[in-house]
């Protein structure tokens, strides 16, 4: 858990609040719908953490990189928070239809984060490993769902989608977590990055190894001052 704190936080946040909601439904009726719909809108901004836990590995063979690395991620993530998902919070609609478009915008946003994330991977040829792998597959199942299903909403209306929305909304989050189950099952032990190791990759054959072992290595000394 030590290895996952942001995922396995947002994981305890989602059982602890899903189990909240329960009690409402069980016992307070009137006050339920107020906190579902309360639940999904926290829920849509929570998730940030798991992209953010997702850059740190990304970028884990390269420790100043990952910081630069979790900095531009919350930095995109900021961007798009003030171009594309604060124009939804203040349009002038009801309420259910700000939850429905917030929860669009975010998800489509988060799903853009992980492209940038993943081609910067694959650009500079960074190993994912197993765990990783499977929390972003596992998330972007559960994005991707999560996409279609709340411009369905929005797009049908309560009268002729909620019970599909209501079905369909944990389901998403059930397959993303059977995936995570999956590519968590068999721990994968951390690889520790020592400065022998960069200076193996700036004097790498491979000129990406070397630019980036050389660049981490030049962020390491200005972290240090």
């Amino acid at each position: 858990m030590s290895r996952f704190p942001l995922f396995y936080s947002y994981v305890v946040y989602m059982l602890l609040s899903g189990a909240v909601v329960t009690v409402f439904y069980l016992w307070s009726p009137a006050h339920y719908p107020s906190v579902y719909w309360f639940r999904i809108l926290l829920s849509v901004f929570v998730e940030f953490a798991v992209l953010v836990e997702i850059s740190d590995h990304i970028f884990n063979p390269y420790p100043a990189i990952g910081v630069l690395g979790r900095f531009l991620t919350l930095c995109l993530c900021a961007a798009f928070f003030f171009l594309y998902i604060l124009p939804a919070l203040i349009q002038a609609q009801p309420s259910s239809l700000i939850v429905l478009d917030l929860g669009k915008r975010t998800s489509l946003t988060k799903a853009v984060i992980i492209v940038v994330l993943l081609g910067a991977a694959r650009r500079f040829r960074l190993p994912l490993g197993t765990n990783v792998s499977g929390i972003t597959l596992g998330f972007s199942v559960y994005l991707a769902t999560n996409v279609a299903n709340f411009a369905l909403a929005e797009e049908y209306g309560r009268a002729l989608y909620e019970r599909t929305f209501s079905i369909l909304l944990p389901l998403s989050y059930t397959l993303g977590m059977l995936v995570w189950t999956i590519a968590l099952w068999s721990y994968e032990p951390v690889v520790r990055t020592t400065r022998a190791s960069w200076d193996g990759a700036e004097r790498s054959s491979e000129p990406l190894s070397y630019q980036l072992g050389r660049f981490n290595t030049t962020l390491m000394k200005l972290l240090r001052k």
